[in-house]
């Protein structure tokens, strides 16, 4: 059984996190990676269309990767505060980052996110709660 707890981050914070994900994949070291990526591609002659579809690919787990550093960024401390309440150790460990990469994101119409966690506890999805 999982108890679940819905959270929001506000759309001004989702907007400008959207906005340094997607300057961050065109700029910089990302840019020169990808260029590189692609002539080694071109080298090993696989066809333009898997290139992209591979870059594409590529793009979408960074993204999903810093959406995580993001949930991580806005609910870790409460969610260690409200785990670390009933558990220690590495069990606390595991079960924080359980809870952050296990968090499931829906964008609502205002650009905000509307986070849910799955806390496997009551006490610990109440302290969350109150917490946040």
């Amino acid at each position: 059984m999982s108890i679940t707890v819905q959270k929001t981050i506000p759309a001004a914070r989702m907007r400008q996190f959207n906005e340094m994900v997607d300057r961050w994949l065109q700029e910089g070291p990302i840019k020169l990676a990808t260029n590189a990526t692609l002539t080694a591609m071109d080298n090993a002659e696989i066809p333009k269309a898997e290139q992209a579809a591979i870059i594409e690919d590529r793009d979408i787990i960074m993204k999903h990767n810093m959406r995580l550093g993001l949930i991580s960024e806005v609910f870790a401390p409460a969610i260690e505060k409200a785990v670390r309440s009933a558990r220690s150790g590495t069990e606390a460990q595991d079960e924080v980052a359980r809870l952050i990469v296990t968090a499931i994101g829906l964008r609502q119409d205002d650009d905000s996110e509307v986070i849910t966690f799955n806390f496997l506890t009551q006490s610990e999805a109440d302290a969350f709660d109150a917490l946040v």
